[in-house]
């Protein structure tokens, strides 16, 4: 079994939030390769946002990802690891 990190998951946050944008709900693959392990993750997923005030100015920030439907893959050597990936932890590290 692949064992999932806090960084990895800081890094799948990253990245999704990138592919995310804008938008009120996302639906699509995100690809990337993490210390030799390929991942992939498959989401469909309602993206709740909340209105922040700075000094330069208002800025809409994500305040939750709720999954419609989600799947995390690992890979190593091309073969499928079982992994213990859990979207209410990474959900944690949304600040």
């Amino acid at each position: 079994m692949y064992n999932v990190l806090p960084e990895l998951y800081r890094e799948v946050l990253t990245r999704l939030l990138d592919e995310i944008g804008s938008r009120g709900y996302y639906s699509g693959v995100l690809e990337f390769e993490y210390w030799g392990v390929e991942c992939r993750m498959v989401l469909s997923a309602v993206i709740y946002r909340d209105e922040v005030q700075y000094p330069e100015g208002a800025f809409s920030v994500v305040e939750d990802i709720v999954p419609v439907w989600w799947e995390f893959h690992t890979f190593i050597d091309g073969e499928e690891v079982v992994n213990n990936f859990s979207f209410n932890e990474l959900r944690e590290y949304i600040d």
